[in-house]
């Protein structure tokens, strides 16, 4: 076997980009893939900028401007500014960080961010979840902000229809769903929509996962993954990863390489659902 050469690029894990503007669901989105009951400190989306989680044992770390790190507290950012921070890098064991990197970004309207912010950061991202809240959306300003993005990315995302269990009936739903999917289904690779504090709060339950659009959200995310065979490489932006790494995820010996956790929401026990449903990407 020819080793490989010691120029060659590291390998990356995909990068999911949690996306929309201010309170349409991000942080919540976050909390119910990573298995958390909410985020590490309670503050307004204008007062923190992107949070990369990544697989690793706990911790967290603010990355400013010019790229130097400082450990934070694993539960609270509260001090951290975004007019002198690029990003906080955050370690954690959660199931779906072994498949994928996770950003959640800032609203998209954030005064905060720089007027490159969207050219600079968006190379770095594989596929986009953008969040629009039913009772509001795809409104204009979301979809002139999505048509900047580069039109490769538009076949791998997802819009993700949150706060759907607000419309009062069925058919305000359909509805809601129908206007959506006419006016940006050719901007994405689907439209889905979710109850996701539903999802959050009934997650040990695999009849509340389907009847709030949980589970279908699983599905895309493991059909995406899985779809991204391209060659990825970690860029000089990459922030950096914990010290200790935590122990990788079982790999298929036939197929070795990244494998994609294929229901990842808590069980009863208290578990995360993926040893025994990982499939090899």
């Amino acid at each position: 076997m020819t080793p490989e050469s010691p120029t060659a690029p590291k390998p990356r894990n995909p990068r999911v980009a949690l996306m929309g503007e201010f309170s349409a669901g991000k942080s919540t989105l976050a909390n119910l893939l990573l298995g958390q009951d909410r985020s590490p400190v309670q503050v307004t989306a204008t007062q923190l900028p992107p949070v990369w989680y990544r697989q690793g044992p706990p911790e967290a770390q603010r990355i400013d401007i010019d790229g130097r790190s400082e450990p934070l507290p694993i539960d609270d950012w509260s001090q951290v500014r975004p007019d002198d921070t690029r990003m906080i890098s955050v370690g954690l064991g959660a199931d779906i960080l072994h498949a994928c990197d996770l950003i959640d970004m800032p609203g998209t309207a954030d005064p905060n961010m720089a007027p490159d912010f969207w050219s600079r950061f968006l190379p770095e991202v594989d596929l986009a979840i953008w969040c629009t809240p039913a009772n509001q959306a795809w409104r204009q300003s979301e979809a002139a902000l999505w048509e900047q993005v580069p039109p490769l990315l538009w076949t791998k995302s997802l819009l993700l229809v949150t706060r759907i269990d607000q419309m009062q009936t069925e058919r305000d739903r359909a509805r809601v769903m129908a206007r959506v999917r006419a006016e940006a289904g050719a901007l994405f690779r689907d439209v889905l929509p979710i109850s996701l504090t539903g999802a959050l709060a009934g997650r040990d339950d695999d009849e509340v996962l389907g009847a709030t659009g949980a589970a279908a959200l699983v599905e895309f995310l493991c059909h995406a993954l899985e779809g991204l065979d391209s060659p990825r490489t970690a860029p000089l932006a990459t922030p950096p990863r914990p010290k200790a790494t935590a122990a990788p995820a079982p790999a298929n010996p036939a197929r070795p390489g990244r494998v994609v956790p294929r229901r990842i929401i808590r069980t009863k026990s208290g578990d995360h659902r993926a040893a025994s449903e990982n499939r090899p990407a």
